[in-house]
């Protein structure tokens, strides 16, 4: 029987390590910001994985075999360097494509981009809080035409107010998914013992015998993926160098006649890194995610061939898509329904006999975990978010609504994540704004409510690079290596990267000039609410499709627990809905299923673990050659290969 260390064994965070990852924050965040602001291109932050964050790890654990072998006294224990790993990866999280990149662009983006055309003054200037934007214009000039600095008394004053807002909301809302992920960390960490593939390799590069970095296999996947990035690179510098055609092939082109032409944009590439990733996952989820792509595939044949391209929005992948992250959400939850009441008995102080005699409702071993700080911090939370969006002039039932679905679909990429850890979880057209406008449209909802749901889209866009995942990463390696107060250096991670992002984000801005792209898209949703009649009203088809999706994820998961031999699992349904962006990785994904397959097959067990070395070294080679080319034209602002995208 497993006896629990008890908590005041189990070593904590060092100075050391936070002081170290707060050091290294504003480095990886420049290197985000800086890609995304000058080039748009190879952005870090659209990956599971971030690779800007391996390639400091990387580092940092070079550097440590050197101090361990010469100066023992200051080298890091694996612990501190994980340690490391957890902030960086929720800092870059934060200052992502679809997080602060998005809610920096949207606030002064409403006043600076009003014309008569749009009419934005008119309709909705009236009902925009001043205290969330920038409505100065001679303070946003400089900050979209560049040529300045941010460091003027008559630039920097007018950001402190909406700076400080978001900077507490964002703060609050990261802690809330802490606390949230406190309550879940038991029950899919240590009893459902879900896989997490993305942790792999962060656990297996600090390993204190560096024994991934003595063997061949990793060397040789290394070699195969860090050579053709390599390759590649040359030829973006020297057109007449050979080229290694990774991403050049697309199934639509043999596609051409109806209603086969509906199969639109396939694309056969092949990433190294998603290769590596998926030869990580279990076999059941490499499976689901490729075979789901190409349902999603048969789905807009088939309603092709029957007429139904013509119906307004379809095929609704992205409604499809809600419903089936909210499955995942609730169908996660009910799953842990027992932990969930030990929880409730460990308030009421009774987990000490309530496990013991009641084995068939509460089975494990006593819970020694302190649940009243994650109560405590949720009712904080939550009292805080709803002061906030009251102020706003958010209504009540309206902030419930939209803050219980943006947590469901948080839960559900997390479960997403923890169980399958796909190279990518995007879902643009599946939000809690799109949820709700399309089961109460926007007449029913009051204008100004409907101005603060606007602004919101500026945290939330996509989820590429959804925070909460890599919190509950940080809680399963705090778990593996036996570490407390991990939540602590989240939490310092999480101010210390919104404010660096503020920091560099205007700085660069007011050089070179803003990039306006992402924050248009918040006012395009307000104007449309608010001036069109097409989303005034109850999306009937939209309902039904998130109905289906609910449901048809719900017979998924039911039959994976009920049919032994059922293949598929319902989380490669909701991933493979994004169909663009999962189009990338799909192929790939696919190759990695078919070899383990066959590994696992004709070797089992023994030869998957003596081979997936080499799928560790085809992550770190695509990440570090294909990363040192970003870094190139970072230093030297060349044209470079982009190995994604």
């Amino acid at each position: 029987m497993r006896v629990e260390q008890p908590l005041r064994l189990m070593p904590s965070i060092t100075f050391r390590a936070v002081g170290l990852g707060l050091l290294l924050i504003p480095v990886n965040t420049y290197f985000i910001l800086a890609n995304y602001l000058r080039y748009v291109s190879t952005m870090p932050t659209t990956m599971s994985l971030i690779y800007n964050v391996v390639m400091t790890l990387t580092l940092l654990t070079g550097f440590n075999l050197f101090f361990r072998r010469f100066f023992p006294r200051l080298a890091l224990r694996q612990g501190e360097l994980l340690t490391v790993y957890v902030m960086l990866s929720i800092s870059s999280a934060i200052s992502g494509h679809d997080m602060m990149q998005t809610l920096v662009a949207v606030i002064p983006h409403g006043f600076w981009f009003a014309s008569a055309e749009n009419e934005w003054e008119r309709i909705f200037w009236h009902l925009i809080p001043r205290w969330l934007t920038l409505d100065q214009l001679p303070v946003i000039q400089p900050f979209y035409d560049g040529g300045s600095t941010l460091y003027t008394t008559a630039h920097l004053f007018p950001w402190w107010r909406p700076i400080l807002w978001w900077t507490l909301f964002l703060s609050v809302l990261l802690w809330l998914m802490i606390c949230l992920d406190l309550l879940l960390r038991k029950q899919w960490i240590e009893r459902e013992k879900l896989s997490y593939p993305i942790v792999h390799l962060p656990l297996e590069m600090t390993r204190p015998d560096g024994r991934l970095f003595r063997s061949k296999m990793m060397w040789i996947g290394f070699g195969i993926a860090g050579g053709i990035d390599l390759i590649n690179g040359i030829h973006a510098f020297w057109p007449a160098f050979p080229e290694i055609p990774v991403r050049k092939f697309d199934l639509a082109l043999y596609f051409t006649e109806k209603p086969w032409s509906a199969i639109g944009w396939t694309p056969i590439y092949i990433l190294s890194f998603s290769v590596g990733l998926g030869f990580l996952m279990p076999l059941e989820m490499s499976f689901s995610l490729w075979f789901f792509y190409l349902f999603w595939k048969g789905e807009r044949i088939l309603g092709q061939a029957m007429g139904l391209q013509n119906l307004p929005g379809f095929p609704y992948d992205g409604s499809q898509g809600v419903g089936a992250y909210l499955a995942l959400a609730c169908f996660g939850l009910y799953g842990g329904r027992r932990h969930f009441i030990q929880i409730w008995h460990c308030l009421l102080g009774q987990d000490r006999f309530s496990i013991g005699d009641s084995p068939s409702l509460l089975a494990g071993t006593p819970d020694n975990t302190n649940y009243w700080w994650p109560i405590l911090g949720l009712v904080g939370g939550l009292i805080f978010i709803f002061l906030f969006c009251w102020k706003g002039g958010m209504v009540f039932w309206l902030t419930s609504l939209y803050f219980l679905i943006y947590f469901l679909l948080a839960i559900g990429i997390t479960r997403v994540r923890a169980e399958v850890g796909p190279p990518t979880h995007e879902m643009f057209v599946a939000n809690p704004r799109q949820f709700i406008i399309d089961t109460l449209g926007s007449r029913r909802i009051p204008a100004q409510s409907l101005a603060m749901m606007s602004l919101f889209f500026s945290f939330n866009r996509g989820y590429r690079a959804h925070p909460m995942p890599h919190t509950l990463e940080g809680f399963k390696i705090a778990e593996e290596l036996k570490i407390r107060s991990m939540g602590l250096a989240m939490m310092a991670a999480v101010v210390m990267g919104i404010l660096t992002v503020f920091c560099l984000y205007l700085t660069i801005a007011y050089q070179i000039g803003a990039n306006p792209s992402l924050g248009r898209g918040a006012y395009d949703l307000l104007r449309r609410w608010l001036y069109y009649s097409s989303a005034s009203e109850t999306n009937g088809p939209a309902v039904f499709f998130m109905l289906f999706g609910f449901c048809f994820t719900g017979v998924i998961w039911w039959a994976r627990i009920r049919l032994p031999t059922w293949p598929f699992h319902p989380a490669g349904y909701a991933v493979a809905s994004s169909i663009w962006t999962f189009g990338w990785l799909w192929f790939s994904i696919f190759i990695s299923w078919l070899i383990k397959r066959i590994v696992l097959q004709t070797g089992g067990v023994q030869l998957y673990h003596r081979v997936r070395p080499l799928f560790y070294g085809l992550l770190l080679g695509q990440f570090l050659v294909g990363g040192g080319w970003v870094l190139i034209r970072l230093i030297w602002h060349l044209p470079v290969y982009s190995f994604y995208r």
